[in-house]
C-alpha cells in the first residue's frame, strides 16, 4: 500500500469514528445491569427457596409441638390437652435438630394451641457486588391438636 492510500483510508477513518468511546461506556453500562439482573435472578431463588424450607419447618415443630399431649390430665379426666411446657421443648428441640439457632426460635404454646416463628439469614453470592450481603427471612405456623381427623383440641375441660 502506497503512503497516498494509507493517508486517506487514515483520513476517512477519522471523519467517520467520532463516538469518543460511548460504545464502550454503553457496553461497560449493560454488564452491570445484566450482573444486577443474575444476582436478582440467583439470589432471589435461593432466598425464596429457603423461604420455603423455613416455613416447612415451622409447621413441622408446631406439629410436633402439638403432638405433646398432658398424659396425667388425659388419664385423669378423660380430657386431651396439649402439655405447653413440653410443646414449647419438642418444637425448640426439632428447629434446634435442623440448624436453626435458640435465639431466633420463638415458640408459644397453650392447652390448644402451639405456635412457632423462625427467623434465619440467607447470605448472596452475587448480589454482594451490590453491597447486599444477606436476606433476612422468617416462617411461622401454628398447629392444633386434634383427636382423629376432625376433633380438635380447644383446650377448655
Amino acid at each position: 500500500m502506497s503512503r497516498r492510500m494509507l493517508d486517506a483510508v487514515r483520513a476517512r477513518l477519522r471523519r467517520t469514528s467520532r463516538d469518543g468511546g460511548s460504545a464502550s461506556v454503553f457496553v461497560v453500562g449493560m454488564v452491570v445491569v445484566l450482573f444486577a439482573l443474575a444476582g436478582l435472578v440467583a439470589d432471589g431463588g435461593r432466598a425464596l427457596n429457603a423461604r420455603v424450607e423455613i416455613m416447612d419447618d415451622a409447621e413441622q415443630a408446631a406439629r410436633t409441638g402439638a403432638n405433646q399431649i398432658d398424659d396425667a390430665t388425659l388419664r385423669s379426666s378423660g380430657v386431651a390437652r396439649i402439655d405447653p411446657a413440653a410443646a414449647r421443648t419438642q418444637a425448640t428441640a426439632f428447629l434446634t435438630a435442623r440448624g436453626y439457632s435458640a435465639g431466633r426460635i420463638t415458640v408459644t404454646s397453650d392447652a390448644g394451641t402451639v405456635s412457632v416463628v423462625v427467623n434465619d439469614t440467607v447470605p448472596t453470592s452475587l448480589l454482594q457486588l451490590a453491597f447486599i450481603d444477606s436476606f433476612e427471612i422468617e416462617g411461622s405456623a401454628t398447629a392444633r391438636a386434634a383427636l382423629g381427623i376432625n376433633q380438635e383440641i380447644t383446650g377448655a375441660p
